[in-house]
């Protein structure tokens, strides 16, 4: 299905096999690429991204942090993202959008001022040969030895390629040792994030999960801190020890994939409720949102007219 979809490439939708870059190009060799993935939905409005607006943000503060110029601006981007919606027949699945240096450059600084400009939409189950999202079966998580980036040496709320050399990493090590996801501590020993997930854990009713500065300051990390509260559960940001994975009530995950992911093992040892009553009940109330049927969140979903 992949070779009937058409991607968005500085300005035209061009057909997918078409939509490439060159490779001595800047970010093919020094990973300078920046990007964000989000979720599209059909809802009974229609078609809408998830938190399209939360997702620009992060990418305008991405470019800054990095000191790049993006293409254009929040109007663009915008017009861009649903052009290539609407040049695609997907009515559930992932918009990706990149911004990049696609000039050939041999040394470390990119040659171009002004970042170039793809958007990719896919519907997992058709396009990506059985990747699809996750659902709300458990997966298993294993601590990994390979430590989350210091912030001291790279801005690691930067949404970059080259950052997530460090997640696949973790996530080889995690498929070394028998289980689906690795988790990574930081530098300081505490829990940081999964491979390309926040973690969540439940004690006693409450959810807990690693405080903002050594982790990417994510949008279902974001989503599920909002929406916790809003159904009565209360949500702590704190340093989290390693040994509180084995002693939680409840484990999940989060990322754009899947809102919640329920996790059934750590580290060989499994959990009593996967999913428990907490993260059944975000599970519950993500559904009701995408679909548009929640008005506290309806902000949410950007609507493609």
């Amino acid at each position: 299905m992949l070779k009937e979809r058409r991607m968005y490439v500085n300005g035209q939708l061009v057909p997918w096999e078409r939509a490439t870059v060159h490779l001595m190009s800047h970010s093919f060799c020094r990973g300078s690429a920046i990007f964000e993935v989000m979720r599209l939905h059909k809802t009974e409005r229609g078609l809408a991204v998830f938190r399209l607006n939360d997702h620009l943000n992060r990418l305008e503060r991405t470019a800054d942090l990095l000191g790049m110029t993006l293409p254009t601006d929040r109007g663009g981007f915008i017009k861009a993202i649903s052009e290539t919606i609407q040049g695609n027949k997907v009515e559930n699945g992932y918009v990706k959008l990149i911004c990049y240096y696609g000039k050939v450059a041999v040394t470390v600084m990119p040659n171009q001022e002004s970042m170039d400009l793809c958007i990719a939409v896919v519907d997992p189950n058709t396009d990506m040969e059985g990747e699809a999202a996750p659902g709300d079966t458990p997966i298993s998580i294993a601590l990994c030895s390979i430590r989350k980036l210091h912030p001291e040496t790279i801005p690691i709320e930067a949404k970059a390629a080259a950052n997530y050399l460090n997640g696949m990493l973790s996530r080889i090590e995690a498929l070394q040792k028998g289980a689906d996801v690795g988790i990574m501590l930081d530098t300081q020993g505490f829990v940081a994030e999964g491979s390309t997930e926040s973690i969540f854990l439940v004690k006693d009713g409450t959810l807990f999960t690693p405080a903002e500065g050594t982790v990417l300051k994510s949008i279902s990390r974001k989503s599920v801190l909002e929406l916790a509260p809003a159904l009565g559960i209360k949500t702590v940001e704190k340093r989290i020890s390693p040994t509180s994975l084995l002693e939680a009530d409840e484990i999940f995950l989060s990322s754009t994939g899947s809102r919640v992911q329920p996790v059934g093992t750590v580290d060989g040892q499994p959990l009593a409720n996967a999913p428990g009553p907490v993260s059944q009940r975000l599970m519950d109330a993500f559904e009701t949102i995408r679909v548009g049927k929640d008005p506290r969140f309806a902000h949410w979903l950007f609507y493609i007219e």
